[in-house]
Protein backbone atom coordinates (compact mmCIF):
# COMPACT_ATOMS: atom_id res chain seq x y z
CA UNK A 1 0.00 0.00 0.00
CA UNK A 2 1.23 3.58 -0.32
CA UNK A 3 2.70 5.90 1.96
CA UNK A 4 1.96 9.37 2.91
CA UNK A 5 4.71 11.93 4.79
CA UNK A 6 2.78 14.30 6.71
CA UNK A 7 4.32 17.17 8.40
CA UNK A 8 3.09 19.09 11.81
CA UNK A 9 1.84 15.26 12.64
CA UNK A 10 0.98 16.89 15.93
CA UNK A 11 -1.34 20.08 14.98
CA UNK A 12 -5.40 19.65 15.37
CA UNK A 13 -5.58 18.94 11.27
CA UNK A 14 -3.06 16.91 10.60
CA UNK A 15 -3.35 14.34 13.08
CA UNK A 16 -7.08 14.13 11.53
CA UNK A 17 -5.28 14.02 8.09
CA UNK A 18 -3.75 11.29 8.77
CA UNK A 19 -6.32 8.93 10.70
CA UNK A 20 -7.57 9.79 6.85
CA UNK A 21 -5.03 7.84 5.28
CA UNK A 22 -4.85 5.33 7.90
CA UNK A 23 -8.36 4.15 7.29
CA UNK A 24 -8.09 3.77 3.58
CA UNK A 25 -5.33 1.65 4.04
CA UNK A 26 -2.20 4.09 3.56
CA UNK A 27 1.08 3.89 5.75
CA UNK A 28 1.51 7.51 7.48
CA UNK A 29 4.90 8.98 8.38
CA UNK A 30 4.49 12.14 10.89
CA UNK A 31 7.03 14.25 11.02
CA UNK A 32 8.37 16.02 14.97
CA UNK A 33 10.47 18.69 15.77
CA UNK A 34 11.86 16.84 18.69
CA UNK A 35 11.27 13.19 20.52
CA UNK A 36 8.94 14.86 23.54
CA UNK A 37 5.68 14.63 21.81
CA UNK A 38 6.59 10.92 20.17
CA UNK A 39 4.78 8.87 23.56
CA UNK A 40 1.80 10.76 23.19
CA UNK A 41 1.34 10.94 19.24
CA UNK A 42 1.94 6.97 19.68
CA UNK A 43 -0.75 6.94 22.87
CA UNK A 44 -3.42 8.48 20.91
CA UNK A 45 -6.88 6.36 21.10
CA UNK A 46 -7.11 6.69 17.21
CA UNK A 47 -3.93 6.60 16.38
CA UNK A 48 -2.50 3.96 18.69
CA UNK A 49 -3.65 0.49 16.90
CA UNK A 50 -1.85 1.50 13.51
CA UNK A 51 1.35 2.95 15.29
CA UNK A 52 1.42 -0.73 17.05
CA UNK A 53 1.11 -2.31 13.82
CA UNK A 54 3.76 0.09 12.11
CA UNK A 55 1.44 1.52 9.83
CA UNK A 56 1.71 4.83 11.85
CA UNK A 57 5.09 6.04 12.04
CA UNK A 58 6.82 9.44 13.43
CA UNK A 59 10.19 10.74 12.32
CA UNK A 60 12.25 13.54 14.05
CA UNK A 61 13.28 16.08 11.20
CA UNK A 62 13.87 19.11 13.60
CA UNK A 63 12.56 22.76 13.30
CA UNK A 64 10.29 23.34 10.19
CA UNK A 65 13.13 26.31 8.70
CA UNK A 66 15.79 23.78 7.94
CA UNK A 67 14.59 20.03 9.00
CA UNK A 68 16.36 17.11 7.07
CA UNK A 69 13.69 15.12 5.43
CA UNK A 70 16.08 12.95 4.37
CA UNK A 71 15.12 9.27 5.47
CA UNK A 72 11.38 10.52 6.09
CA UNK A 73 10.55 11.33 2.78
CA UNK A 74 12.22 8.82 0.87
CA UNK A 75 10.35 6.39 -1.03
CA UNK A 76 6.97 7.85 -0.20
CA UNK A 77 4.35 8.51 -3.07
CA UNK A 78 2.88 11.81 -1.45
CA UNK A 79 3.51 14.21 0.83
CA UNK A 80 1.11 16.73 2.79
CA UNK A 81 2.70 19.72 4.17
CA UNK A 82 0.51 21.05 7.47
CA UNK A 83 3.15 22.10 9.29
CA UNK A 84 3.18 25.83 10.06
CA UNK A 85 3.53 28.49 13.08
CA UNK A 86 -0.05 29.86 13.99
CA UNK A 87 0.61 32.52 16.26
CA UNK A 88 0.04 36.06 16.33
CA UNK A 89 2.65 38.31 17.97
CA UNK A 90 3.07 41.73 16.89
CA UNK A 91 6.44 42.80 17.76
CA UNK A 92 8.10 40.89 14.92
CA UNK A 93 7.33 39.91 11.23
CA UNK A 94 10.17 38.37 9.48
CA UNK A 95 11.79 36.50 11.91
CA UNK A 96 9.24 34.81 13.88
CA UNK A 97 6.27 34.79 10.96
CA UNK A 98 7.39 34.60 7.65
CA UNK A 99 10.46 32.67 7.84
CA UNK A 100 9.21 29.49 9.44
CA UNK A 101 6.16 29.54 6.87
CA UNK A 102 8.22 30.08 4.05
CA UNK A 103 11.15 28.91 4.58
CA UNK A 104 9.79 25.74 6.17
CA UNK A 105 7.29 25.24 2.84
CA UNK A 106 10.32 25.57 0.15
CA UNK A 107 12.52 23.17 2.62
CA UNK A 108 9.39 20.22 2.56
CA UNK A 109 9.11 20.90 -1.30
CA UNK A 110 12.64 20.91 -2.31
CA UNK A 111 12.96 17.19 -1.07
CA UNK A 112 10.13 16.27 -2.31
CA UNK A 113 11.49 16.98 -5.82
CA UNK A 114 14.47 15.06 -4.99
CA UNK A 115 12.42 11.82 -4.33
CA UNK A 116 11.51 10.43 -7.38
CA UNK A 117 8.39 8.45 -5.31
CA UNK A 118 6.78 11.56 -4.63
CA UNK A 119 3.32 11.52 -6.94
CA UNK A 120 2.00 14.58 -5.18
CA UNK A 121 1.98 17.35 -2.76
CA UNK A 122 -0.94 18.65 -0.59
CA UNK A 123 0.43 22.29 0.62
CA UNK A 124 -2.45 23.38 3.65
CA UNK A 125 -2.63 26.83 2.76
CA UNK A 126 -5.61 29.60 4.57
CA UNK A 127 -8.17 31.92 3.72
CA UNK A 128 -5.27 33.82 5.09
CA UNK A 129 -3.84 34.04 1.83
CA UNK A 130 -6.93 34.37 -0.41
CA UNK A 131 -9.06 37.23 1.32
CA UNK A 132 -9.28 40.68 1.50
CA UNK A 133 -8.44 41.77 5.09
CA UNK A 134 -8.28 45.26 5.40
CA UNK A 135 -12.04 46.06 6.08
CA UNK A 136 -14.59 43.54 8.36
CA UNK A 137 -16.44 41.09 6.58
CA UNK A 138 -19.60 43.23 7.06
CA UNK A 139 -18.02 46.02 4.96
CA UNK A 140 -17.49 43.40 1.93
CA UNK A 141 -21.39 42.56 1.10
CA UNK A 142 -21.79 41.49 -2.10
CA UNK A 143 -18.21 40.64 -2.86
CA UNK A 144 -17.86 37.56 -4.25
CA UNK A 145 -14.16 35.43 -3.07
CA UNK A 146 -12.42 32.50 -5.18
CA UNK A 147 -9.31 30.75 -5.80
CA UNK A 148 -8.26 33.59 -8.04
CA UNK A 149 -7.91 36.16 -5.45
CA UNK A 150 -4.83 36.82 -3.14
CA UNK A 151 -4.36 38.64 0.12
CA UNK A 152 -3.20 42.39 -0.92
CA UNK A 153 -1.39 42.90 1.90
CA UNK A 154 2.49 43.16 1.03
CA UNK A 155 5.79 42.07 3.14
CA UNK A 156 6.50 46.25 2.92
CA UNK A 157 3.62 46.80 4.60
CA UNK A 158 3.97 44.59 7.28
CA UNK A 159 7.66 45.72 7.89
CA UNK A 160 6.26 49.16 7.96
CA UNK A 161 4.05 48.11 10.75
CA UNK A 162 6.77 46.68 12.65
CA UNK A 163 8.85 50.16 11.61
CA UNK A 164 6.40 52.70 13.21
CA UNK A 165 4.12 50.42 16.09
CA UNK A 166 1.03 51.53 13.95
CA UNK A 167 -1.31 49.62 12.31
CA UNK A 168 -4.01 51.40 9.93
CA UNK A 169 -6.22 48.22 10.68
CA UNK A 170 -9.39 48.78 12.42
CA UNK A 171 -10.52 45.11 12.24
CA UNK A 172 -7.43 43.25 12.54
CA UNK A 173 -4.59 43.08 15.17
CA UNK A 174 -1.17 43.16 13.59
CA UNK A 175 -0.40 39.84 14.77
CA UNK A 176 -3.26 38.35 12.70
CA UNK A 177 -1.78 40.61 9.43
CA UNK A 178 1.64 39.24 10.08
CA UNK A 179 0.06 35.64 10.04
CA UNK A 180 -1.95 35.96 6.58
CA UNK A 181 0.61 37.35 4.98
CA UNK A 182 3.34 34.97 5.59
CA UNK A 183 0.90 32.58 5.16
CA UNK A 184 0.56 34.14 1.31
CA UNK A 185 4.33 34.52 0.87
CA UNK A 186 4.64 30.73 1.63
CA UNK A 187 1.86 29.97 -0.74
CA UNK A 188 3.75 31.43 -3.56
CA UNK A 189 7.17 30.29 -2.55
CA UNK A 190 5.45 26.66 -3.07
CA UNK A 191 3.95 27.12 -6.64
CA UNK A 192 7.74 28.64 -7.18
CA UNK A 193 9.58 25.72 -5.74
CA UNK A 194 7.23 22.91 -7.74
CA UNK A 195 8.34 25.38 -10.82
CA UNK A 196 11.69 25.54 -9.84
CA UNK A 197 12.44 21.08 -8.85
CA UNK A 198 10.43 20.81 -12.13
CA UNK A 199 13.07 22.32 -14.27
CA UNK A 200 16.04 20.80 -11.82
CA UNK A 201 15.26 17.26 -10.77
CA UNK A 202 12.86 16.75 -13.37
CA UNK A 203 9.91 16.03 -10.76
CA UNK A 204 6.48 15.07 -11.81
CA UNK A 205 4.35 15.70 -8.92
CA UNK A 206 1.15 17.65 -8.46
CA UNK A 207 0.93 20.60 -6.12
CA UNK A 208 -2.45 21.74 -4.59
CA UNK A 209 -3.08 24.32 -2.12
CA UNK A 210 -6.07 23.86 0.56
CA UNK A 211 -7.07 27.37 1.63
CA UNK A 212 -8.84 26.58 4.54
CA UNK A 213 -11.34 29.16 6.40
CA UNK A 214 -11.46 28.15 10.14
CA UNK A 215 -11.18 24.75 11.00
CA UNK A 216 -13.32 23.73 13.76
CA UNK A 217 -14.36 19.88 15.08
CA UNK A 218 -13.69 17.22 17.97
CA UNK A 219 -9.72 17.02 18.69
CA UNK A 220 -7.53 14.29 18.23
CA UNK A 221 -4.24 15.43 18.73
CA UNK A 222 -2.67 15.15 21.99
CA UNK A 223 -3.86 17.69 25.01
CA UNK A 224 -3.45 18.62 28.62
CA UNK A 225 -5.98 21.85 28.68
CA UNK A 226 -9.09 22.88 26.18
CA UNK A 227 -8.07 26.18 27.01
CA UNK A 228 -4.62 26.50 26.31
CA UNK A 229 -5.10 23.70 23.04
CA UNK A 230 -4.50 25.66 20.24
CA UNK A 231 -6.96 27.90 18.13
CA UNK A 232 -9.65 25.33 16.65
CA UNK A 233 -10.19 24.27 20.08
CA UNK A 234 -9.93 26.93 22.77
CA UNK A 235 -11.85 29.12 20.99
CA UNK A 236 -15.04 27.43 20.70
CA UNK A 237 -14.33 26.04 24.51
CA UNK A 238 -14.30 29.85 25.50
CA UNK A 239 -18.41 29.55 24.74
CA UNK A 240 -18.83 27.25 27.60
CA UNK A 241 -17.19 29.53 30.22
CA UNK A 242 -19.92 30.95 31.54
CA UNK A 243 -24.16 32.50 30.46
CA UNK A 244 -22.41 36.24 31.09
CA UNK A 245 -18.44 35.89 29.41
CA UNK A 246 -18.66 38.15 26.00
CA UNK A 247 -18.30 36.09 22.66
CA UNK A 248 -16.13 37.73 20.29
CA UNK A 249 -16.69 38.74 17.04
CA UNK A 250 -16.71 36.84 14.02
CA UNK A 251 -13.86 37.59 12.53
CA UNK A 252 -13.45 34.76 9.87
CA UNK A 253 -17.19 33.72 8.96
CA UNK A 254 -16.96 30.63 7.29
CA UNK A 255 -16.14 27.70 8.49
CA UNK A 256 -14.99 23.98 7.77
CA UNK A 257 -15.11 20.65 9.45
CA UNK A 258 -11.83 19.40 10.39
CA UNK A 259 -12.88 16.05 9.21
CA UNK A 260 -14.24 17.49 5.79
CA UNK A 261 -10.48 19.34 5.55
CA UNK A 262 -8.46 15.89 6.13
CA UNK A 263 -11.08 14.35 3.40
CA UNK A 264 -10.32 17.03 1.19
CA UNK A 265 -6.13 16.61 1.71
CA UNK A 266 -6.57 12.97 1.00
CA UNK A 267 -8.65 13.05 -1.99
CA UNK A 268 -6.19 15.98 -3.52
CA UNK A 269 -3.27 13.73 -2.98
CA UNK A 270 -5.01 10.96 -4.72
CA UNK A 271 -6.12 12.60 -7.45
CA UNK A 272 -3.03 14.67 -8.10
CA UNK A 273 -5.02 17.46 -7.80
CA UNK A 274 -3.52 20.88 -9.37
CA UNK A 275 -3.90 24.40 -8.22
CA UNK A 276 -5.86 26.48 -5.28
CA UNK A 277 -8.85 24.95 -3.98
CA UNK A 278 -10.84 27.12 -1.20
CA UNK A 279 -12.15 24.32 1.59
CA UNK A 280 -14.79 25.98 3.11
CA UNK A 281 -18.05 24.36 4.37
CA UNK A 282 -20.73 27.14 5.19
CA UNK A 283 -21.49 30.41 6.98
CA UNK A 284 -21.49 31.10 10.87
CA UNK A 285 -21.11 33.15 13.68
CA UNK A 286 -20.07 32.38 17.01
CA UNK A 287 -23.59 34.12 18.65
CA UNK A 288 -25.06 31.60 16.70
CA UNK A 289 -23.12 28.45 17.96
CA UNK A 290 -24.01 29.77 21.64
CA UNK A 291 -27.65 29.73 20.46
CA UNK A 292 -27.78 26.25 18.87
CA UNK A 293 -25.82 25.25 22.27
CA UNK A 294 -27.83 25.54 24.32
CA UNK A 295 -30.52 24.07 22.23
CA UNK A 296 -28.29 21.01 21.48
CA UNK A 297 -27.41 20.47 25.22
CA UNK A 298 -29.97 21.85 27.86
CA UNK A 299 -29.06 20.05 30.58
CA UNK A 300 -25.86 22.57 30.58
CA UNK A 301 -27.17 25.56 28.92
CA UNK A 302 -26.38 27.66 32.20
CA UNK A 303 -22.80 27.28 31.06
CA UNK A 304 -22.92 28.94 27.57
CA UNK A 305 -22.33 32.53 26.78
CA UNK A 306 -26.09 34.60 25.79
CA UNK A 307 -24.55 37.46 24.06
CA UNK A 308 -27.33 38.53 22.20
CA UNK A 309 -29.71 35.87 20.66
CA UNK A 310 -30.53 35.63 17.37
CA UNK A 311 -28.15 38.24 16.11
CA UNK A 312 -26.16 37.19 13.63
CA UNK A 313 -23.87 39.42 11.35
CA UNK A 314 -23.53 37.32 8.83
CA UNK A 315 -27.42 37.58 8.54
CA UNK A 316 -27.68 41.33 9.00
CA UNK A 317 -25.87 42.91 7.65
CA UNK A 318 -24.13 40.43 6.04
CA UNK A 319 -20.79 39.43 4.54
CA UNK A 320 -18.81 38.04 1.35
CA UNK A 321 -19.64 34.87 -0.49
CA UNK A 322 -16.82 32.13 -0.66
CA UNK A 323 -17.26 29.81 -3.26
CA UNK A 324 -16.22 26.26 -2.86
CA UNK A 325 -17.78 25.42 -6.21
CA UNK A 326 -14.22 23.70 -6.82
CA UNK A 327 -13.44 21.37 -3.87
CA UNK A 328 -16.54 20.03 -4.46
CA UNK A 329 -16.55 19.32 -8.08
CA UNK A 330 -12.72 18.45 -8.52
CA UNK A 331 -12.27 16.69 -5.11
CA UNK A 332 -15.76 15.24 -4.63
CA UNK A 333 -15.71 16.74 -1.25
CA UNK A 334 -19.69 16.73 0.53
CA UNK A 335 -19.16 19.20 3.45
CA UNK A 336 -21.35 18.04 6.36
CA UNK A 337 -23.92 20.47 8.33
CA UNK A 338 -22.83 22.87 10.75
CA UNK A 339 -24.90 21.92 12.96
CA UNK A 340 -23.35 18.30 13.15
CA UNK A 341 -19.40 20.00 13.78
CA UNK A 342 -20.61 22.16 16.62
CA UNK A 343 -22.38 18.93 18.32
CA UNK A 344 -19.46 16.57 17.53
CA UNK A 345 -17.15 19.11 18.91
CA UNK A 346 -18.92 19.89 22.16
CA UNK A 347 -19.55 16.06 23.25
CA UNK A 348 -15.95 15.61 22.55
CA UNK A 349 -15.02 18.20 24.85
CA UNK A 350 -17.09 17.22 27.34
CA UNK A 351 -15.80 14.14 27.28
CA UNK A 352 -12.40 15.74 27.56
CA UNK A 353 -13.33 17.40 30.34
CA UNK A 354 -14.59 14.46 32.19
CA UNK A 355 -11.11 13.54 31.98
CA UNK A 356 -9.76 16.39 33.74
CA UNK A 357 -9.12 18.68 30.76
CA UNK A 358 -10.68 22.42 31.40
Amino acid sequence: MPTVLITGITGFLAAHVALNFLEKGWTVRGTLRSESKRAAMNAVPELAPYAKSGKFQLFVTGPLENGDYTEAIKGVDSVVHTASPVEFGDEEFKDSHLAPALQGTVSVLEAAGKEPSVKSVVYTGTYGAIGDHRTHPTQQVGRVITEDDWNPYTIEQMEEIVKTGKNDNETFPAGYLFYKTAKKYAELAAWDTQKKVQKEYGAKWSLASLNCVMIFGPPIQPHTSLSNAGMSTSILWALAQGKDKPIMDTLYPYMVDVRDAAEAHYQAAVRNAQGRFICSGDVYSFQEWADKLREFFPEQKDRFALGTPGKYAYVDPGVYELKNDKSIKELGITYRPKDETIKDTFTKFFEMEKQGLN
